[in-house]
This record gives C-alpha cells, structure tokens and sequence, in this order.
C-alpha cells in the first residue's frame, strides 16, 4: 500500500489553507468560502478521530481517488475502505494544506491543487504531497470532491529533511579513556540547520571547544557536517543512514597545521538515551590508527555540573 495514498484527499481548504488570502465582498463569493471552510474543518475533524467513512462522504457518491500509481479507487465504499486500511497501517497524524491555485472552470465546477503535508504526532518527518481535486456542487448547495488526484511527491522542507537526525537535540556527555567531552544539540535559528557546542577537556591543563553544524544539501540528497575548533581545525563530512537504522559519517579533516585525517563514524542507539559510537578507518597525517568505539549518554534536563575548565590550547 503507498504511504502516501491517504495524504491528499481533501482539499477543502480554498480558504483556511490560502495565507494571505483576499476575502471577496461579494456575498456569494462570502458565503462560498464559508462552505469550503466548514467542509475542512469537518474533514480535519474526521482525520483526527481516523474515521474513514466521514471523510468518504465528503466525496460525491461517484467520485474517486486516484493514487500516485494510477490506481483508481471508485465510490464512498472503496475510498472507505482505502482509509479505513490506511489507518490501520499509518500512524495518527495531521494534514495541512498549501493552496497553489483555485480555478472555477464552469457552474458549480471548481479545480483546485495544492501540496498536502503530513505529520505524525510521533516526531517523525513530514511527508509533502502535491495534488490536484475537483470540487462539485450539489442540489443543495454544498461543495464534494468528485475527484481527488495524486500527481508526486512534493520536496521537504531542510527543517522537514533534519526532523531524521531531530535525536540529536539534547545535551550528551562521553568519557573516552578519561577524556571528558560535553555536546549540545540545538536548533538553529529558522529550523534549517542543526548546530552543536562541544567542549572536550583532554586534561586538567588542556581543554578544547568548537561548533558542528548539520544541515541538508538538496544536490548530493544526503546530509552534511561542518565541524570547526577555536584552535583553527576544521572538518566537513556527509551522512548516510544504515540498513540497521544506524547513521554513519565520514569526516575529513584538516589541523591548524595543516595535517589532513578522515575517519568514519557510526552512530547506533543504546537505549532510548544512549548512543554506542564507533569510528573507523581512522587516519592522521598519513598514519592508519587504531578504531575506536564509546557510549554517548543523554543529560537529565536541569542544571548539570559544568566541565572543568582548564586553558585552551
């Protein structure tokens, strides 16, 4: 079944999804906007409760919905039961609405697209959908779909793309053969980015810091790093996700000096508030070293006992 089958039906939302929107003085332009808001809030009413029958009687009793493989399904009854299936395998979510355009085309004809955008209440990314619907007035004057239609999948947002990599965000605390480090993951400004401050205190005399900001590159379709220390070392790398769930980067590097490193690294949850790290192909100035492998663990929230200070190198 196509996950993204059940995202675009109803597209009531001619107004309630329109930002900026110019409400029409005419009083029967008025009172057609009101209908179409009416009809969205009823079919956001039936999505949240995962009623599928109400949201197939917002379909004239003809009408149909035609996925992004072509396949039709004709009828209240087969778009019930499509929903009802839906439900059953997706979780709970909402959808919005971006209204792209609305064009009356004939009495009582109206056909509208738009991108549909799902989220689910767990946290995980949103799915964006463009569509296009054909509303049909009744003999009572109410507005039904006669006809909903996938056409793809609409690009996501970078905040959308990172909401894979949103497990980051928190504060984390590693010991790695008695080297302290301290990391927090936020947001940055705007939602587009995800950035962090480490601080690593090698030794009572010998502390590090720096920033790694995450962000998502639309050409390369992947995630990227860019690491920076206030020594003046840098490092930039891509990410890809596992077959296991786990995440791996490969960073490269170069000192202050002018020393060029690489080495990938996996990240694999430990528990709901632990992550195992391992790095591999560790190279330094030429020389293979040894992997390496350690424990992140999630801080509780609330006031925690700053590193230790020491002197920058």
């Amino acid at each position: 079944m196509d996950s993204l089958r059940w995202l675009l039906v109803p597209v009531f939302c001619l107004v309630l999804c329109s930002h900026g929107a110019t409400h029409a003085a005419d009083p029967a332009d008025a009172a057609l906007q009101t209908a179409i808001e009416n009809s969205a809030q009823r079919f956001s009413e039936a999505f949240e409760k995962r009623d599928a029958g109400a949201i197939a009687e917002l379909f004239t009793p003809e009408g149909e919905f035609i996925d992004l493989s072509g396949l039709v399904f004709h009828g209240r009854a087969a778009i019930a039961a499509e929903y009802a299936a839906s439900f059953q395998a997706l979780p709970a979510g909402k959808l919005t609405f971006n209204l792209l355009s609305v064009r009356p085309v004939a009495a009582g004809l109206i056909i509208e697209e738009g991108i549909a955008s799902f989220s689910p209440r767990e946290g995980e990314s949103v799915t964006r959908t463009h569509y296009t619907a054909t509303h049909l007035q009744q003999p009572d004057q109410s507005w039904k779909l006669a006809s909903v239609r996938e056409l793809e999948a609409a690009p996501q947002s970078p905040h959308e793309k990172l909401q894979e990599l949103a497990w980051l965000v928190g504060a984390w605390h590693e010991d790695v053969n008695g080297t302290q480090i301290a990391t927090e993951w936020k947001w940055a400004e705007g939602g587009n980015y995800l950035v962090s401050q480490f601080t690593i205190q090698v030794s009572p005399d010998r502390r590090l810091s720096g920033t790694h900001r995450i962000g998502w590159d639309p050409v390369r379709r992947s995630f990227r790093s860019w690491v920076f220390d206030v020594g003046g070392s840098f490092a930039e790398g891509s990410w890809s996700q596992n077959p296991d769930g786990s995440w791996s980067i490969a960073l490269n590097g170069t000192s202050r000096d002018g020393d060029q490193s690489s080495t990938l690294m996996t990240y694999s949850a430990d528990g709901a508030n632990a992550i195992h790290v391992t790095q591999e192909r560790v190279q330094r100035g030429g020389e293979l070293l040894p992997p390496l492998s350690h424990r992140i663990v999630r801080q509780p929230p609330g006031p925690q006992a700053p590193v230790k200070p020491g002197t920058a190198r």
